[in-house]
C-alpha cells in the first residue's frame, strides 16, 4: 500500500498541477482502502489506458499481486481521484 501511495503522489507532483492533495485511509470491515484525490487537472480516459504509464501501470500491478482492486478516475474541473482496496486475511482464532 505505500508504495502505491508513493507512486500515486508521484504522479501527482509530476502531471496534475493540484494545489491541495485529500488522502484517507480506513479499514472497512474486510478491506483496507486507500483514497486518493487531488484538484489538478484530471486525467484523461486515454492516459489512465496508455500502455506506457508505467506509474500506473506499476500501481495496477502492486494491487494485483496482493489480490488488490484499483480504480482511478478524473472528471475536468474536479481533480483526478484513485481509490484502492487490499483483501484483509481472516483472522487467526485465539
Amino acid at each position: 500500500m505505500f508504495r502505491i501511495f508513493q507512486e500515486t503522489l508521484t504522479n501527482i507532483t509530476r502531471h496534475s498541477r493540484a494545489t491541495r492533495v485529500t488522502v484517507n485511509l480506513v479499514q472497512a470491515n474486510d478491506a483496507l482502502e486507500l483514497h486518493v484525490r487531488d484538484n489538478g487537472r484530471s486525467i484523461t480516459q486515454k492516459e489512465i489506458n496508455d500502455p506506457k504509464s508505467f506509474g500506473l501501470i506499476g500501481i495496477r500491478e502492486r494491487a494485483q499481486y496482493w489480490r488488490g482492486a484499483v480504480e482511478i478516475s478524473g472528471k475536468p474541473e474536479t481533480g483526478t481521484s484513485i481509490n484502492v482496496r487490499f483483501p484483509m486475511p481472516p483472522e487467526e482464532p485465539q
